[in-house]
């Protein structure tokens, strides 16, 4: 029998998705220039637009369902 490794919480690094298509992953999600500010966002929602301007996310975490709740992640300094 395989072992098999558990689904980690860390962000795949490469994850993104524009305004306008389906999330491929649920998580924090963040503009591409902006990654202080997040957005929880779960898979198969439609990735916003901001301020009605179409833009880039990028997955900052992803949710951790093996824990109670989800953390937000730390603010920027």
């Amino acid at each position: 029998m395989k072992n098999r490794r558990l689904a980690a919480s860390t962000p795949d690094r490469f994850a993104t998705a524009s305004t306008g298509h389906h999330c491929p992953k649920t998580g924090w999600w963040s503009l591409e220039r902006k990654e202080e500010a997040t957005t929880f966002i779960t898979e198969g929602q439609v990735m916003p637009a901001v301020g009605g301007v179409p833009t880039v996310w990028i997955l900052r975490e992803t949710a951790n369902y093996g824990h109670a709740g989800v953390t937000s992640l730390p603010a920027a300094s």
